[in-house]
């Protein structure tokens, strides 16, 4: 082994599971050679004393997984194997500790930090290790913050650059009519409210030759009212005054809000610090995405529809393998999304955000 290595020690009866998944993700961040995962990582033959003094020599960090059975687990004489001093445990993390190698307890499955009276005196100086707790139902924010302390120690191999989206078929572009239709129809309508406003005439001349005939008929006699006919309102001015009755257009017009396309790379985060990226890919109302962990590891994937402002996509994260339903509104033209990621398995739902990286 190179230097600058990770050591991880384990009981197969307590913790195998969650250090066999732990391992798989300390490889994809530093490199498949960086962990020496116990015996499994030993060829046959070899002396396993031998192998471990070789391990350490080439190692900076020993990751110490304590399950709940981690102190109880008995050897064929009823006595706990921690106290046998050829007990293979015992011998990684005290030959860790007397090396002055730094030494990380992983507490998984509930476990809690053991006491000095519970172990050995070669042990008790594991009990003074800040501890890391890993959880199942928050495995990657605490993988995250366990990376983050490992950092400071080991270098991360470097990550391949972000893959561009791939696209089966080249975006719609949208015409100059579609981005712009709203401030043309506004325009429309207030041009003709403006043409029927300068079309309507200033005075009715044929009405007020009415009300001037009507003065000259007062100042005749009496006789000549009677012989006379009653005067009539010329047909014009009843023409004129449907005319002028005709009700203007309405200029009301309606809105809606319209998601732009939302290819391209996209932030998601809960209230936790969780976050991952998101890049899409739209093809009309339909949508498919990928998604990356902070080192740009690929982890999971979803694909769904947007209808109106909402998007509804099924979730799949390959990385502890369960399935989940996205679903997301945005009250801003598709400029950022708000909604929840649920797990029916494990029953749980969680508020999140989406936030566009890039234009």
């Amino acid at each position: 082994m190179a230097d600058n290595k990770i050591f991880v020690s384990y009981r197969r009866q307590d913790a195998s599971g969650e250090a066999g998944r732990l391992v798989d993700h300390l490889q994809e961040i530093y490199g498949e050679d960086s962990v020496f995962l116990d015996v499994e990582t030993l060829e046959a033959g070899l002396d396993f004393i031998q192998a471990i003094e070789k391990a350490l020599n080439s190692c900076k960090v020993l990751i110490a997984m304590i399950g709940p059975h981690w102190l109880n687990i008995k050897d064929t004489e009823g006595n706990p194997r921690i106290f046998n001093e050829g007990d293979f445990i015992r011998i990684e993390i005290s030959a860790a500790l007397k090396r002055d190698i730094r030494v990380i307890p992983v507490l998984v499955n509930g476990a809690v930090m053991p006491t000095a009276d519970q172990l050995p005196e070669d042990l008790q100086g594991l009990t003074r290790r800040h501890a890391q707790e890993i959880s199942s139902s928050r495995w990657k924010y605490d993988c995250d913050q366990l990376v983050a302390a490992l950092s400071k120690i080991i270098e991360p191999k470097p990550q391949p650059t972000k893959p561009t989206p791939i696209t089966s078929r080249p975006t719609k572009q949208k015409s100059w009519f579609a981005k712009n239709y709203l401030w043309f129809l506004g325009g429309l309508v207030g041009l003709i409210v403006l043409i029927q406003l300068l079309s309507l005439p200033e005075e009715d001349p044929i009405y007020d030759d009415f009300e001037e005939n009507t003065e000259l008929t007062n100042g005749l006699s009496q006789s000549t009212e009677k012989d006379s006919p009653p005067a009539q309102i010329p047909e014009e001015n009843s023409t004129t005054t449907q005319d002028n009755s005709l009700e203007e257009p309405s200029n009301a017009t309606s809105t809606e809000v319209y998601v732009d396309d939302i290819s391209g790379f996209w932030l998601l985060s809960d209230p936790q610090g969780n976050t991952s990226t998101l890049v899409f890919n739209q093809y009309d109302d339909s949508i498919e995405f990928l998604e990356y962990n902070i080192y740009d590891v690929e982890v999971g994937e979803g694909n769904g529809t947007i209808s109106g402002t909402q998007l509804t996509a099924d979730y799949y994260n390959s990385l502890v393998q369960i399935s989940g339903k996205l679903i997301l509104n945005t009250s801003n033209a598709g400029g950022s999304w708000i909604g929840t990621i649920s797990f029916p398995t494990l029953g749980t739902t969680t508020n999140v955000s989406l936030q566009r990286i890039n234009p």
